[in-house]
This record gives C-alpha cells, structure tokens and sequence, in this order.
C-alpha cells in the first residue's frame, strides 16, 4: 500500500540480532532527512491478526513504545485492536517526524523480520532494509552478549537463529519495498552501499550520514545496551577476528562448515 498523501517515508531497518541492524539505523538517521529512534520492540509482539486484541504484555509496555518514540503521553486505545495500536504509532511516529522537520523515519528492531506481513498489511508505504552478516561473526557477537539482553545462546542455537533470519531475508530477495545490504559491503564502502540504499528507498544520498554517523548513533542507544556502544566511535572492521579467539579449532571449524552451507552471497562476502 502506498503512503497516504503527505506522510512520511516508513522504513524498518531488519536482520538477525548482531548483524549490524545498528550501524545501519545509525547512517541512515545521520540524514538530514530523516528522524529515528530506539528500538521500540513493538510490531512483532503484535498477534498477526488487524481485528486481534493486542496482548496484555504489550498493552502494558505501550507507554513505554511511546517514549521510545518521544511522545511518553501518547493516548493508545484502551484494550486496543491490533488495527488501532498499529494506527497509533503511526500517528506518533508521524509526528514526531514532522515535528523534527523530517520526511523519513526508521524504526529498527531486528525481530520485526519475523512481523514483515504484518507490517506489509498494516502499515502503508513501508519499505524495509535487510542486512546480512557473516555468520562466523554474527555468532561470536550473540555467544558473548547476549545476555546483555536477557538471552543466552550455544553455538548450535546461534547458528540456528542465523540461518533462519538469513533465509527470511533472502526469501524477500528483489521483492517490491524490500532492499537487502552486505554488512562488509556497508562497513568497507559506506558511500555506495548508502547511495543504493538511498536509492532503493526514495531518498536523495546526503553526505551526513557518512560524516555524522557515529554522533546519530548516541540517541538511538538505550542507557543499558552497553554491546551497542561500539557504534558511537570510529567504524572498525575485522572479519572473523574475534571469531579466532572465541572458539577452539573443532568450533570454529563446524562453525564455518554451516556457515558455508548457508552462504548467501552478502553472507559469504567478509
């Protein structure tokens, strides 16, 4: 569905956790154009049903989605529909948009992956930008902190967990509204990688997002997301070089054996 006239741009920024959802959030809210924020953890709690109540966990939190918006008094529904939670947020994150003097915004929760349908269905205009990672790196980076967010994962379970994100978002692969990103690719060459994206989404490339990356990156961050914090200083990029030091040689080795049965070209491509 297209944007109803005058609305801003609606993109979501997707991919396993630890792929790199951040660093990309950050560049493209360096933009001039464009307004984000934190994680507001919210379409993918939402049963895949418009006329469905939302749940109890999720009503509860809603005051919480709209701080992560800006706008802590944001009247929801009470026991609101899945229809009407989704047509306040897009209320609110409209606004606050218009209200920061930009025409784009981008909500980044990696899990939204799973809730793609659900947003396709329900939220008019959206676009969505796909990352993949290398999954030697992706699993080093959920074994070591994970628990940062409550989580634990094995090799067995991350390597799990990257392969099943991979294949949804390959499966959107050249689909209309959906544009998929090699993280190597965005960390080596920002600039072209950016201006494809900008590109594929309907914004002009701005030098900014480049240039105020890292300065974009501190007001997306949670106070506790320490394992983000990385993205608020300079772009470093070593390919497997924790990976090395995580994992013993057998490890390591059945690691990059799935890895490489899996293997997408972005995946493949450090």
């Amino acid at each position: 569905m297209p944007a109803p006239d005058g609305a801003p741009q609606r993109l979501f920024v997707v991919g396993c956790p630890r792929s790199g959802t951040t660093l990309l959030q950050s560049f493209l809210a360096a933009h001039g154009g464009v307004h984000s924020f934190p994680e507001t953890h919210f379409f993918y709690r939402l049963p895949a049903s418009a006329a469905a109540p939302v749940g109890p966990d999720l009503v509860g939190d809603l005051p919480q989605v709209a701080g992560f918006l800006g706008r802590p008094d944001t009247a929801w529904p009470p026991q609101p529909t899945v229809g009407a939670a989704v047509d306040t947020f897009l209320a609110t994150a409209d606004a606050v948009t218009a209200a920061a003097g930009a025409r784009a915004w981008v909500e980044k929760t990696p899990a939204n992956l799973y809730a793609i349908d659900l947003v396709e269905a329900l939220v008019p205009g959206a676009r969505f930008v796909h990352i993949l990672r290398d999954g030697a790196d992706v699993v080093t980076s959920l074994c070591a902190n994970a628990a940062g967010w409550g989580s634990s994962y094995d090799v067995d379970q991350a390597l799990d967990l990257w392969a099943e994100c991979v294949a949804i978002s390959e499966a959107h692969r050249g689909r209309p509204g959906h544009h998929l990103v090699g993280y190597a690719d965005l960390a080596q060459r920002p600039e072209a990688t950016l201006r494809a994206v900008c590109a594929a989404v309907g914004l002009d490339y701005d030098p900014a997002m480049v240039a105020g990356r890292a300065e974009a990156a501190r007001s997306l961050i949670k106070d506790f997301e320490h394992w983000k914090r990385p993205n608020t200083g300079p772009l470093e990029y070593a390919p497997r070089a924790r990976f090395t030091q995580a994992f013993d040689a057998a490890t390591r080795a059945r690691i990059e054996a799935r890895v490489a049965a899996v293997a997408p070209p972005e995946a493949a491509t450090r």
